[in-house]
């Protein structure tokens, strides 16, 4: 009788989950809504992961026994305490099936990486960014919002482009393609009727608000300046965040793989990729960049293996890919 693995990406937009055998092969792919616990709260996580757990037993046909373990990689997992808080919620899910919860960037970085070395450097609803030495020792950004220290998601983009678009509006800093184009994209015409959807309350909520951060990439590709200059300010963030994880672990000397993951890094405007390849560069001259090879979630997978000792075979690999799990 086969036997399972669980994997979960849990992320602030969406949560994937795929039900995979030893031999690499996903029977299941399905995706929901975010479940970051803080953002959603312990009723709504529950709804989601247990939704995604419930809904693949039955479309497989399979019993507990057959899950060797469930792998998530969630978003929200930085503290201690944010620990004790997704076990605790998993717990009540799972019953007395092993799992396992990471944050989300171990996730990233095992799906572009296969030796257990380098670093990882996140840019999708937020950001966050983190490394592994040669030893298994690691550090990770809190990954709490800009005001502890982290920025650089699309969500930052998008509040950026609205505080550049308004700020145009008003002639206190040059035009901006972004004035024009933002309206567009809630079928209003100006900035002040889109100033209607946030004052007294703000109604955009944060799948509208990050369909902002394409535009930014759009009008960037048109040569807006001020496009240019808010994918220049981010993508600098992103890169000291790197290079501070690479730093923390004595690692800036060293040649040094970097697997860069998440929506913003996949969009169009390459310029963005290559401001942050440049900062990053200036900080750790050796580093490199990773396209991941798979998925996320199968690199949910893959830590699964890693975590029950099982080696990533040509074979996997294989069935992984001829099984939807490439990227």
């Amino acid at each position: 009788m086969n036997k399972y693995v669980f994997a979960y990406d849990g992320g602030g937009t969406k949560t994937r989950l795929n039900v995979v055998d030893y031999s690499g092969y996903i029977h299941y792919d399905e995706i929901a809504e975010g479940s970051n616990i803080f953002s959603i709260g312990d009723q709504h996580f529950n709804k989601v992961i247990n939704g995604l757990f419930t809904s693949a037993k039955e479309k497989l046909e399979i019993s507990d026994y057959q899950i060797d373990l469930v792998y998530l990689g969630l978003s929200g997992a930085d503290l201690e305490e944010d620990y004790l808080r997704l076990n605790q919620a998993c717990k009540k899910i799972f019953g007395e099936i092993k799992f396992v919860v990471v944050n989300d960037a171990w996730i990233i970085l095992r799906s572009g990486l296969k030796t257990p070395y380098g670093a990882v450097c996140i840019s999708g609803t937020g950001a966050n960014a983190a490394a592994l030495d040669r030893l298994g020792n690691k550090a990770i950004l809190r990954a709490l919002g800009y005001t502890t220290g982290t920025f650089g998601g699309g969500l930052d983009i998008a509040r950026e482009a609205l505080h550049y678009a308004f700020r145009a509006d008003e002639m206190t800093f040059e035009d901006t393609l972004l004035r024009y184009e933002i309206p567009k994209l809630f079928g209003k015409e100006t900035m002040s009727d889109v100033l209607e959807l946030m004052y007294p309350k703000n109604t955009i909520d944060k799948y509208n608000l990050g369909k902002i951060t394409k535009i930014v990439s759009d009008c960037a590709l048109k040569d807006d300046a001020v496009s240019r200059m808010i994918l220049k300010h981010i993508a600098t963030h992103l890169a000291l965040q790197t290079a501070g994880v690479i730093k923390q672990l004595g690692l800036e000397e060293q040649v040094i793989p970097v697997v860069i993951g998440g929506r913003v890094f996949d969009m169009e405007a390459k310029y963005f990729v290559e401001c942050f390849e440049e900062k990053l560069k200036d900080k750790v001259r050796k580093a490199y960049l990773v396209k991941p090879k798979f998925t996320p979630v199968v690199g949910a997978y893959l830590l699964a293996l890693d975590y029950m000792e099982v080696f990533q075979s040509d074979e996997i690999e294989r069935n992984l890919i001829e099984s939807g799990g490439k990227l």
